[in-house]
């Protein structure tokens, strides 16, 4: 009797493979998603820089002249651009390594499964006395089973620290902006 079902290992490199491209489509997905925001973003400060340079050749006289310097040097403007553009690339990064997260977890649930099967084929037909060998074997499985869930676990609860200090820090810079809005009245 073989252990070996070349039908099994077919599917899984099939199943691997399935993967992989889908790995690879949420990867593309997320850098054309970052390019695009990175275009509106320029597209959005050159329309801006030429307006003030349209602003600038309109003044004809001082006064005119500070007011344009005044409204130039508004942190807050810049300062909630910048929050919000952070907010959007900070948002893109945490769906794709999501959906990553997503993918390889289903992956590494199928091969468990493949791999306990294959335990339960061998330890059905393994001869007298080698139950102790089997028992460790299982037990290693086991063993690795949980280290892989708690190591989920850490890559989610670091996530979910960094996503609540991006968050802390957007509020702060949005405090910021709204004491200088405050302050420039």
């Amino acid at each position: 009797m073989s252990f070996f079902n070349s039908e099994k290992l077919q599917d899984a490199q099939k199943a691997n493979l399935d993967l992989l491209q889908q790995i690879s489509g949420k990867i593309f997905s997320s850098v054309e998603q970052l390019s695009q925001l990175q275009f509106k973003t320029l597209q959005a400060s050159t329309e801006e820089q030429f307006e003030g340079f349209r602003k600038l050749l309109s003044v004809r006289d001082p006064q005119g002249f500070a007011e344009l310097q005044a409204s130039f040097i508004q942190p807050n403007v810049q300062a909630e651009r910048l929050a919000d553009y952070n907010r959007q690339v900070q948002a893109l990064i945490v769906d794709t390594h999501s959906e990553i997260a997503k993918l390889t977890s289903r992956q590494v649930e199928a091969g468990t499964q493949q791999v306990r099967e294959f335990v339960d084929v061998i330890s059905k037909n393994a001869p007298a006395g080698s139950e102790p060998v089997v028992a460790g074997f299982k037990s290693s499985l086991a063993n690795a089973g949980a280290v892989f869930e708690s190591a989920q676990k850490a890559v989610k609860q670091a996530a979910d620290v960094a996503q609540s200090n991006f968050d802390a820090a957007t509020a702060a810079v949005g405090k910021t902006a709204a004491g200088g809005k405050a302050d420039s009245k």
